[in-house]
């Protein structure tokens, strides 16, 4: 509409406002740039991806392997015209976690968070708001996963300074199947293999470096000076 017909309130970072026109965001219509994704999950998942933010994160359990993953949603603020707003929604965590502290069986589980965005990242396309980092910590998450950043990389945050304390470890991904454009120079395609076994998580990373090659091991990972560098780590559980 015309700036000057619109009388409402102008909330930052929900309109855009051009020479002669602004345009002001409507949430309903808004939540639905997922549907299109939502729709790829039911295909995966036999159920929809929830629209309202406060339901994105999604527990998955697997009693056997004694295993929990939450899915987060560090996009549900993005969109083409603001791109640095990557975050988690504090709702929907808070939600999540209370649902896994009250499930005696969710209890010894090996708990692993995943959500797109990096912590840290050369752009400002990462999640600067990092609190909710404590909040996994204090509900017993042990690893955290991502991507976005298109190369693999692993760090660790630690919430105690003991060294039996509360603890997350950084696998970072990179890209399996991003145009040739937006590889970072340097890096290839690249996935990882997450094994598990008695007490602890080997990281395998492979790579491809065509179009239309073979994937390979990828050995990145020193060990030391004099040593040779290899395509996987282990961390103890």
């Amino acid at each position: 509409m015309d700036l000057e017909d619109y009388d409402g309130e102008l909330k930052e970072g929900h309109y855009i406002k051009g020479e002669d026109v602004i345009r002001v965001r409507e949430e309903a219509k808004y939540q639905q740039r997922f549907a299109h994704f939502s729709q790829f999950y039911q295909a995966i998942k036999t159920q929809p991806y929830p629209l309202d933010y406060d339901q994105q994160a999604i527990i998955d359990y697997f009693p056997e392997q004694q295993l929990l993953i939450l899915g987060l949603n560090s996009a549900w603020e993005l969109d083409h015209h603001f791109r640095a707003r990557a975050n988690i929604h504090s709702g929907a965590l808070s939600k999540a976690l209370t649902e896994i502290r009250r499930n005696p069986d969710y209890r010894n589980c090996l708990k692993l968070a995943v959500w797109h965005h990096a912590l840290n990242s050369a752009g400002s396309d990462r999640i600067t708001d990092q609190g909710f980092m404590e909040q996994l910590a204090k509900a017993g998450f042990r690893f955290f996963l991502h991507g976005h950043i298109h190369k693999a990389e692993t760090s660790l945050f630690r919430y105690d300074i003991s060294p039996t304390g509360r603890k997350l470890d950084q696998i970072g991904a990179g890209t399996f199947g991003a145009p040739t454009k937006e590889i970072i120079p340097g890096y290839p395609w690249q996935y990882n293999l997450l094994k598990i076994k008695d007490n602890q998580l080997t990281v395998y990373t492979r790579r491809r470096e065509e179009n239309n090659g073979a994937w390979k091991p990828d050995s990145r990972w020193t060990q030391g000076a004099g040593e040779g560098a290899l395509d996987y780590y282990s961390i103890e559980l």
